[in-house]
């Protein structure tokens, strides 16, 4: 089973306090350079959680057993008015907020669920990527995003002959 990140992060911006009082909509993108449809929208929305519904990964071995690691990119936005730095400040000072209350439950989250068959337990919460946004990344936005691993077992084993030869062409078959 594999932890379903979108849904997850999409469930803390709506349950989060601060998210609902400060109007942010969670909202998702495939990677930064598809924010286009998010930047249409603030004229209605002002703020929002951004999910991206791609993830980086890598294959590793651990010993005998495999992973998976997924990297999963959450942004956190909010405009403010152009050319007002104290406003700025308040607003990137309010992303910073949510996102140490997306990191704590998110700890929690993980330390409920470590005996249980759950796959959020693999979640790396001793180490979040995190990046703020510079003065003119974004007119008039401000925020950050964050970056968090998950480790997934992965089975990397043949259960038999038979497995091998139903995906591979034999160097006999090929000629």
């Amino acid at each position: 089973m594999i932890f379903d990140a979108l849904h997850y992060f999409e469930t803390l911006a709506q349950q989060n306090i601060l998210c609902r009082n400060n109007g942010f909509k969670p909202v998702f993108c495939s990677g930064p350079d598809s924010i286009e449809g998010v930047m249409q929208q603030f004229q209605k929305t002002a703020n929002f959680i951004m999910i991206d519904d791609t993830t980086d990964q890598n294959l590793y071995s651990e010993g005998v057993s495999y992973f998976k690691r997924r990297v999963y990119t959450v942004f956190v936005l909010a405009s403010y008015k152009w050319d007002d730095m104290k406003d700025r400040e308040d607003k990137l000072n309010l992303c910073r907020k949510i996102f140490q209350q997306f990191v704590r439950r998110m700890i929690w989250d993980r330390a409920r669920h470590e005996n249980e068959d759950d796959d959020i337990t693999f979640l790396n919460v001793e180490k979040i990527y995190s990046k703020e946004f510079g003065r003119y990344t974004m007119n008039g936005v401000t925020g950050l995003y964050f970056m968090v691993e998950n480790d997934e077992p992965e089975s990397m084993d043949y259960e038999d002959e038979q497995q091998l030869e139903s995906e591979w062409i034999t160097e006999e078959e090929d000629d």
